[in-house]
């Protein structure tokens, strides 16, 4: 009897081990399971980081349709510019001629803190950039009208509820040259940015904005026949 008492004793005491270890290592797998999943989580949030930092978005393009030389033996070229919406669409075309073998794309450039484009800030996404004038290396840039720009900023002093970027451009020039306002508004460089390439007819140029930096210029193909179905060459702006 003493014997059966034991052997049943010793069986609960058995099963009372098995089962607080079961349950032991069940919470272990819980905890571990959690931890792989936060670290996940995390690894996600990091692509998704980086994958903000190195985003790029298109925001023009240009279209080479001739080229001639003028009176001095400078190479004129005629191109046409798109600007492109956040949406995508194409605003009305502009032509202007470019003097010279470079053109140079000429804009206003902000760029906000690395942390608020990797962290998905809804105000300071990516930069942000205003064309201005589009010139070749034969011109002077002073000289060349300004791009009919696609949007303007609002009048300063119109009230402090206007959208955040258009306060941006408003403060541009203190922007530049004043770091305590440049970190007010979590704006990283302020500045004009002119790329250049060099441009022969055919070509369809992208501009791309990146979103932690500035302006690229990049050939995306060539056209074999150029139809001119825009008006005369002529600057952007009377």
């Amino acid at each position: 009897m003493r014997w059966m008492k034991f052997a049943i004793g010793s069986a609960l005491a058995i099963a009372g081990t098995v089962l607080v270890t079961v349950n032991l290592r069940t919470l272990e797998i819980r905890r571990l399971t959690a931890q792989v999943d936060a670290l996940e989580q995390q690894r996600q949030e990091l692509r998704d980081y980086i994958r903000r930092l190195s985003a790029s978005r298109r925001v023009a393009q240009i279209d080479v349709i001739d080229q001639r030389p003028d009176q001095r033996g400078q190479t004129v070229s005629a191109i046409v510019w798109h600007e492109i919406e956040r949406d995508g669409v194409l605003s009305d075309p502009q032509t202007v001629e470019v003097v010279g073998e470079l053109m140079y794309v000429e804009a206003a450039v902000i760029k906000f803190d690395h942390d608020a484009v990797g962290k998905g800030d809804p105000e300071k996404s990516g930069s942000v950039a205003v064309f201005r004038r589009i010139f070749g290396d034969r011109q002077i840039a002073a000289l060349v009208p300004n791009l009919n720009q696609a949007s303007r900023p609002a009048a300063p002093g119109e009230g402090s509820d206007e959208p955040f970027e258009v306060r941006l451009w408003n403060l541009f020039w203190q922007l530049m040259s004043d770091p305590k306002l440049a970190e007010q508004y979590g704006v990283r460089v302020a500045q004009c940015e002119a790329p250049a390439v060099r441009i022969k007819t055919g070509q369809i140029w992208e501009v791309a904005l990146d979103a932690a930096g500035g302006l690229n210029l990049r050939l995306i193909g060539e056209r074999k026949e150029i139809t001119l179905a825009t008006p005369p060459p002529r600057n952007a702006r009377p």
